[in-house]
């Protein structure tokens, strides 16, 4: 056995990543006398893996799931979901008027708001939910085994939980955001993210043009 990886107790009570290599001991005769083996301690190695996958699929600034790791989350979601039957709901969420708070507050605020909106979305969602930034002041969030009517309530609480955020700016002023949300259910025929996305951002498009803060679906 050459570098099978494992997790062992140290002595001092620590859990340690460890490699094992180790080969059989024979007699002349060829008769079978044990083992002889080393245990590495490879935990440094490991956490330097583990940050650098943190690193390849966390949005850096939110802590989120990034773009591609969300996509690729929704995908495999959506082809369960399709192989099983379930129903699964997906949201493009859309901070309204954020590039107004950049120009007006400055950047530095801009990341504020998004990092507190994360923040607030997380709670309402369950641990088999998926959230992630697309991109910019826009969020993907995919629900799973959920129907129409409990994703509203999910979508109308992200709202809310948006509108009660409060900011405070570098002259004093304090100021507030709101959420335009855009949704769609996964179809039979849905084998990826691709067209669900693409039903989703319509949907978005129409809640911003019937005046933001709202919700739409991508059919009736």
């Amino acid at each position: 056995m050459q570098d099978f990886e494992g997790r062992m107790v140290r002595r001092d009570g620590v859990m340690i990543d460890i490699s094992i290599s180790s080969y059989a001991l024979r007699s002349p005769a060829g008769e079978f006398l044990g083992v002889e083996g080393i245990y590495r301690d490879v935990s440094d190695r490991k956490r330097l893996e583990r940050e650098l996958r943190r690193l390849a699929t966390s949005d850096s600034l939110t802590g989120i799931a990034n773009r591609r790791a969300f996509l690729e989350q929704a995908s495999e979601c959506l082809r369960r979901a399709a192989r099983y039957k379930k129903d699964v709901v997906l949201f493009i969420a859309d901070l309204d008027h954020f590039k107004a708070v950049n120009d007006r507050y400055g950047h530095i605020a801009g990341d504020v708001v998004l990092q507190r909106f994360a923040r607030a979305v997380a709670p309402e969602l369950r641990d088999t939910d998926c959230l992630g930034r697309l991109g910019g002041e826009e969020f993907g969030i995919l629900l799973q085994e959920a129907r129409r009517k409990e994703a509203q309530h999910v979508a109308e609480r992200i709202g809310e939980s948006a509108r009660r955020l409060r900011f405070a700016a570098a002259n004093g002023q304090e100021y507030g955001i709101t959420v335009s949300i855009g949704a769609t259910r996964n179809h039979r025929d849905d084998r990826g993210i691709e067209r669900p996305l693409v039903r989703a951002d319509m949907a978005l498009y129409a809640a911003k043009g019937a005046g933001r803060d709202c919700i739409r679906w991508s059919e009736p």
